[in-house]
C-alpha cells in the first residue's frame, strides 16, 4: 500500500481497531507523536527494501503496514463483514487474521493451510482469543478441496507465500523434510536450492505444474467474484546465503507470468494505492 495513504489513513484514525490488538504501549505512544508526514518518513525508512530486520520496531511497523494495507484492500473490495477468507501457508504470521478480524469481527471466518508442525502451534498461540473464527488445517493447501466444498470462500490470501510455495516445491524435490524439521533452520538450504534450479533454468521445469495445481485449487475454492490477492516481502541478508534479493523480489511479477499462462480464469484488479510490482489482486470471472 502507498506509504502516503496509509499514513494519512493512520493520522485519521481508521485502523484504530488494529493498533489496540497487541501493539506495544510504546509503540501506540511512537505513532501518536507523529504527525502523517513524519509517520510516512518513518514507514519508508523502516521498511526500506530490502527489509533490515535490525532495525528498532521493524516487526511492530510490519504487522501495522501489513494488517492496514489487508483491512484496506478489503474495504476497497467492498467485501462482507461476514468475510470468509482462506490463507495459503501462514506459517506462524498472523498480519492477515489480525487485519480480518478487525474488518468482520466476529462475523469473520479465517481458516490456513499450514504443513510445518512448529510454526502451526505458535500461529495458534498468537490466534488465542480473536473473535473471528480460526481454523488451521495441517494439510498441504493443494488439498484443501478434501475439508471445503468447492466456492467457499471471499477470498485466498498469499502473504509472503509465493516464495514458501515454491521452496516446498522444491524442497520436497531435494528431499528436504519441511513438516517436521525446524523451518528457520532449513530456510537457507530451501533458498540456495530454489537458487540453484533458477541458475540453470530448470526452475519452471520443476516447479509450475505443482504451483499451478496450488492456483487452480484456490481458483475453485473462491466463489464467483471472489479475490486472491497476492503480495511479497524481500529482507536483508538474502544475498550473504547465496541467494538473490533481486530474484526474490520478482516473485509477484513470476506468478503473474505463470498463472496468466495456465488461464485459470482469473483477471487482475489494478488497486490505485497499491504497488503491482509487490502486490497482485485476482478476481474470478
Amino acid at each position: 500500500m502507498n506509504m502516503q495513504i496509509l499514513a494519512e489513513k493512520l493520522s485519521a484514525g481508521v485502523f484504530d481497531d488494529i493498533l489496540k490488538r497487541d501493539f506495544s504501549l510504546d509503540m501506540i505512544s511512537e505513532l501518536e507523536q507523529m504527525n502523517a508526514v513524519q509517520l510516512e518518513n518513518k514507514l519508508k525508512d523502516t521498511l526500506a527494501v530490502p527489509i533490515d530486520i535490525s532495525k528498532p520496531r521493524v516487526f511492530e511497523y510490519l504487522q501495522l503496514y501489513y494488517s492496514a494495507s489487508w483491512h484496506n484492500l478489503f474495504m476497497e473490495l467492498n467485501l462482507p463483514r461476514a468475510l470468509s477468507l482462506l490463507e495459503v501457508g501462514s506459517g506462524d504470521i498472523v498480519y492477515i487474521p489480525k487485519a480480518l478480524d478487525a474488518y468482520s469481527s466476529n462475523m469473520g471466518t479465517y481458516v490456513t493451510a499450514n504443513l510445518n508442525r512448529e510454526l502451526t502451534r505458535s500461529f495458534q498461540d498468537k490466534t488465542k482469543g480473536m473473535a473471528i473464527n480460526v481454523q488451521v488445517i495441517e494439510d498441504d493447501a493443494a488439498n484443501i478441496g478434501l475439508y471445503y466444498p468447492e466456492s467457499s470462500f471471499d477470498v485466498v490470501a498469499f502473504h509472503h507465500a509465493i516464495n514458501d510455495i515454491i521452496q516446498t516445491i522444491i524442497a520436497d524435490r531435494e528431499g528436504i523434510d519441511t513438516v517436521n524439521q525446524d523451518w528457520w533452520t532449513i530456510e537457507p538450504l530451501m533458498l540456495q536450492a530454489v537458487m540453484d534450479y533458477h541458475r540453470k533454468g530448470m526452475l519452471k521445469d520443476a516447479a509450475y505444474a505443482a504451483f499451478i495445481q496450488i492456483m487452480d485449487t484456490s481458483h475453485k475454492q473462491l466463489k464467483s467474484g471472489g479475490y486472491m490477492i497476492f503480495d511479497n516481502i524481500t529482507y536483508a541478508g538474502y544475498d550473504e546465503i547465496g541467494y538473490s534479493s533481486e530474484f526474490h523480489s520478482s516473485y509477484i511479477e513470476l506468478a503473474r507470468s505463470w498463472i496468466s499462462e495456465a488461464n485459470l480464469g482469473l483477471e487482475e484488479i489494478e488497486i490505485d494505492s497499491y504497488d503491482n510490482r509487490w502486490w497482485m489482486v485476482l478476481r474470478k470471472m
